[in-house]
Order: structure tokens, then sequence, then C-alpha cells
């Protein structure tokens, strides 16, 4: 039997062969990992307006039940910024409430009682970069449960990784742009 003629050509179809198949397994992990959490998908808040700003901190210790953990934070934190969370709020609300004055498919919640959804900035740390600190972390989309439909809160979108969080709210926003069909 000849592959190519040559034994490097063996080696180059058997190189080949080995990358097709790593690669075909990163894809079905993928799709695996996108049918077990469907969490990359805002249609469930299309026509849903009341949206609550929560920024804080979290220290998640069970890696395993990781969203069971945010989601539990986020319903007993409070909603207004204390602290070093203040300015990192008032630059994630400016994003929003441009988009909402020129939109109008949202409105601000003031209490965790009057939001459809939650947006949860995650800061996980401030980087420096010339002599300007950054905050950084993640942002999550949660919505809240319903007990007559027997539906738990649940991550509903997240950033697909650690962000500046202005670049993490803009994302958000180009999606929920994309998915409510606005300009």
């Amino acid at each position: 039997m000849s592959c190519f003629g040559t034994r490097s050509g063996c080696i180059l179809a058997a190189s080949l062969a080995l990358v097709w198949c790593v690669s075909a397994s990163a894809q079905n992990i993928a799709t695996r990992a996108r049918a077990e959490h469907p969490g990359d998908s805002l249609v469930e808040i299309r026509d849903k307006q009341r949206a609550l700003l929560v920024v804080f901190k979290s220290a998640i210790l069970d890696a395993a039940n990781g969203e069971r953990t945010i989601i539990d934070l986020v319903l007993k934190a409070d909603p207004q910024p204390r602290g070093r969370y203040q300015w990192v709020y008032g630059a994630l609300a400016k994003k929003l409430n441009a988009y909402i004055r020129k939109h109008k498919s949202m409105t601000a919640a003031q209490e965790l009682g009057d939001a459809d959804y939650v947006i949860f900035f995650n800061l996980l740390e401030y980087r420096r970069i010339l002599n300007t600190v950054y905050p950084y972390g993640e942002l999550f989309v949660i919505v809240k449960g319903s007990p007559e439909l027997q539906k738990s809160p649940h991550v509903i979108w997240r950033t697909r990784k650690v962000q500046y969080a202005p670049d993490a709210i803009s994302e958000l926003i180009r999606e929920l742009k994309l998915i409510r069909g606005e300009d």
C-alpha cells in the first residue's frame, strides 16, 4: 500500500487525519456544550423590557455548579452599587441608557421584583494600563424564574470571555439589537 508514494507522504496523511479527528472531536464537544448549556440565546427576553443592572465581585468557590451559585448571589445582592463598584456600574449604565433612549425597547428596573431579567457584571479584576484603571469581568443575563410555569431562574447569555466592562455591555447591546431587529 502506498501513501502518496513515500514515507513522508504517509506521515503527512496520518497527521492530516489526526488533525481532522481532533478538530471533529472539538466541534462535537462544543456542540454538546451548547446543547447542554443553551445559555447563549437572548430569544427568551426578546419581548421583555424591564432590566436590572447589578455589579459586584463574586467569589465563586463551587466551580461544578457555578451558574447556580451566581444566580443565588445575584438574587440576594443589593442592586444599588456600593463603593468601588459605583464607577463600573456608571460606565455600564451609561451605555445601557444610550441604548434605552435610542430604541426604547428596554427600561431600567430599580428592584429585583420589578425586573423581567437581570444584567449582571461579575467584576473579576482591575487592570492598570498606562496609569489608567480598567475593570474586567464577565457579563451575564439571568432570567427570573416563574413559579406558575415551574421555571427556575437561569442564565441565558454570557460573554464568551473576560472583557473590559464597556466592551462586554457593547457585545450584549449588539446581540440585543440583532434579536430584536433594531438598527
